[in-house]
Formats: structure tokens, C-alpha cells, sequence
């Protein structure tokens, strides 16, 4: 039986495909107002065609968060219509493995996966406000620590070289992404607890989605055989895990870990390197600077 979540308003980025349609679907079921937030292409066309079947109550704004100025765009939309936002869904992200740059110039790993989402969720913050209790649930992951799969090596935030500009690796950089969307939320959760906003973070699982789309042709033949040998899930089992937190109360998750798999979602640790608050605030200022440069102060 659906929990109902009518008269709640949410965002989801990433909205065409994977999980963050997966939320956006499970979301519409339930009867929330429902903003998908994807790329204007036929993807995300398609997708909002196929949710918006589901339920009348949904919405998708076109956005590139992979750009100052479509980050904006896309908040001033939402706020020209809405007077609160109860959940953020921070689902968008990418793994194209080789050093590219966004139309800002900010390197593309670091802007798609956490920068971005940065500036959306401190663009938003009079809304969440608004709706307190909210909350903002952000998709990171297990790659931040060792692993035979994603690096057997620990994650550090580099604060020399936060975009990999002196020397790019993509194992590196990836894994000090996903590092820093969990730092991210912690921090987060420290400034914005005593508003009710709660903030988490976690790790789905393996997912069978399509975000090998971008990797090079030996990865490609590999994924769908590594999905055959290992347990994965399917896009609605990996949705209903931040649907699972998205019905829980701020207590329960705001500053929390967790992961998720067949057998369900846990809270877990994260790495003790993630658990630095000095980091995390030096990440957080670094962060601001950086889109300060581009005159998109937050």
C-alpha cells in the first residue's frame, strides 16, 4: 500500500532515466506534485510523456545542471509557480570516463556529479524552508571507499585540486565526488538542522540502469555480463529506497548514511575520512568560491 503524499512537492533530478525516473514515477503513484528535472531531449521527453500518464499532478522542467545559467533558469521556473518544496531528490550524475569541461569551465566529473547539485539545493533553501519538515536526499554511493570494482584505495577530498586540473585520474576524481556529495550532506545537515530541513545521503545499490551508455566499448560488453553474475535490481527496487526515506521522519535520517540492496536499506558508515567536519567546511567554502568565480554566489 502507497504511503500517500499528496499536497507534497518534490524535484527530481535526473528524471529521464535510472532511478531518479524510477522516483519520479513511484512519487506520481503517490500522488505528490512531481518535477522532473532532466535535459531537453527525447529521453527526457519520453519519460515525462510516460509519468505524466501516471497521475495529471506532474511537471518537467528541461535543465542542463551541467550550467550556471540552466541552474538558475530552472530555479527561477520552479519559484515563479511554487511557494515551497517539501523533498529534493538529488538523482543526476554522470560516469563519462575522460576529462571534459561544462560551458562554465568548471571540469565536468566534479560539476555533474556534486557542484551542481550544490547550487541547486542552496538555490532552493527559502523553499525548503517553507515546507519544513523537508527534506533533501542526495544518491551517492559505495565508490568512495576501497573496492575491487570502483578502486581499492581510500577517497580524500583533494582541496589543491578539487577538479583535477593538475592531474587528472578518472578513478580518483569519481570517487572524491561521490566523497564529496556525502560531505555535502552532512554539512548541510549541521547548517540547516535547527530549520527542519533534513539532509541524507546513500548508496542504492547495484542498479540495472544505463549509465554504461558512456562508457568506453570494453566496459560496455562487460556491464550487462556483470549485472548477469551479480544481484541487481531493477530500477523500481532502487528508487524505493529514497522513497523509503522520503516517508521517514527528519529524526530518523537527517545527517545519516545509508545503503541500500535486495535485502533492503540500512544506515551505514560511511568512510572516516567523510566524518572530517573540518574538511567538509573547507569543501563547502572552496565550493562557494568556486561558483563565486562564475558570479553564481549561493
Amino acid at each position: 500500500m502507497f504511503k500517500n503524499m499528496e499536497n507534497k512537492i518534490c524535484i527530481v533530478t535526473g528524471s529521464s532515466s535510472g532511478i531518479g525516473k524510477g522516483v519520479a514515477k513511484a512519487m506520481a503513484q503517490r500522488g505528490a506534485k512531481v518535477i522532473m528535472v532532466s535535459r531537453d531531449k527525447t529521453r527526457g521527453k519520453e519519460s515525462f510523456k510516460e509519468i505524466s500518464a501516471i497521475s495529471n499532478n506532474v511537471e518537467w522542467i528541461p535543465a542542463d545542471l551541467c550550467s550556471v545559467e540552466s541552474i538558475h533558469k530552472l530555479v527561477l521556473s520552479f519559484k515563479s509557480k511554487y511557494s515551497k518544496l517539501d523533498i529534493l531528490f538529488n538523482c543526476a550524475g554522470d560516469k563519462i570516463m575522460k576529462k571534459y569541461y561544462t560551458i562554465d569551465g568548471f571540469d565536468g566529473l566534479f560539476f555533474s556529479n556534486y557542484l551542481g547539485h550544490f547550487l541547486l539545493t542552496n538555490l532552493l533553501f527559502e523553499h525548503l524552508k517553507n515546507a519544513t519538515p523537508s527534506k533533501v536526499i542526495t544518491i551517492s554511493g559505495r565508490g568512495h571507499k576501497p573496492s575491487l570494482t570502483e578502486g581499492n584505495f581510500k577517497s580524500a577530498i583533494d582541496l589543491n585540486d578539487l577538479q583535477g586540473n593538475i592531474h587528472f585520474s578518472y578513478g580518483k576524481y569519481a570517487k572524491q565526488a561521490t566523497l564529496a556529495k556525502i560531505m555535502f550532506t552532512y554539512e548541510l545537515s549541521r547548517r540547516w538542522k535547527s530549520y527542519d530541513i533534513a539532509s541524507t545521503t546513500l548508496c542504492p545499490g547495484l542498479t540495472h540502469t544505463n549509465q554504461g551508455e558512456y562508457f568506453p566499448l570494453p566496459l560496455k560488453i562487460l556491464v550487462p555480463l556483470f549485472y548477469i553474475f551479480k544481484e541487481t535490481q531493477t530500477i523500481e527496487e532502487g528508487a524505493a529506497h529514497l522513497i523509503n526515506l522520503a516517508e521517514k521522519s527528519n529524526n530518523e535520517i537527517n545527517g545519516k548514511y545509508f545503503e541500500g540492496g535486495k535485502k533492503g536499506l540500512f544506515e551505514a558508515n560511511s568512510s572516516e575520512e567523510s566524518y572530517d567536519d573540518s574538511v567538509a567546511k573547507k569543501l563547502w567554502e572552496e565550493s562557494k568560491k568556486l561558483l563565486d568565480h562564475q558570479n553564481s554566489s549561493v
